[in-house]
């Protein structure tokens, strides 16, 4: 029998604008718990996995249980913004699961978070009877709130 290539998941990342404003944001309206951040990370290992010869890096990481979330913030080369709606090829969103999406909607509203919809009720398929809505990140990258079922 041949060994997987994939043996499980290190972390996710996500690159953002700001670093301070994105950990923020992660870690004070989403609760995750604050990692490390390093700012002007100029190390050639990473020029070379990146395939930037000039890349700098601003590098945070959060946490919450089942995830790492890296977050990189390109000092050089500079970015730009991209359209990541749902519907577009090679946007993403993570899901994050949550006990009290009433809760968690509030939050979002109370800080003045764009979110695409309301806690909406899951009436067909595998997640019948959970709840779910999106919101939107600093950047505009895609979150999904998940409640599952009550069991």
């Amino acid at each position: 029998m041949r060994d997987k290539i994939i043996s499980g998941c290190n972390h996710f990342s996500i690159t953002v604008g700001d670093i301070d404003r994105s950990v923020k944001f992660y870690t004070e309206v989403l609760e995750m718990t604050f990692e490390n951040i390093r700012y002007n990370v100029d190390l050639a290992y990473i020029r070379k996995v990146t395939g930037y010869p000039d890349g700098i890096l601003n590098v945070a990481f959060v946490s919450c249980p089942g995830l790492r979330l890296e977050l990189i913030q390109y000092v050089e080369p500079k970015g730009v913004v991209l359209d990541v709606s749902p519907h577009n090829i090679c946007s993403s969103h993570i899901c994050f699961a949550t006990t009290d999406i009433v809760k968690a909607y509030q939050r979002c509203k109370d800080n003045n978070i764009p979110t695409r919809n309301e806690p909406t009720y899951i009436d067909n398929g595998p997640s019948t009877g959970a709840y779910a809505f999106y919101l939107l990140d600093p950047d505009h990258y895609n979150i999904e709130l998940f409640q599952p079922a009550a069991k």
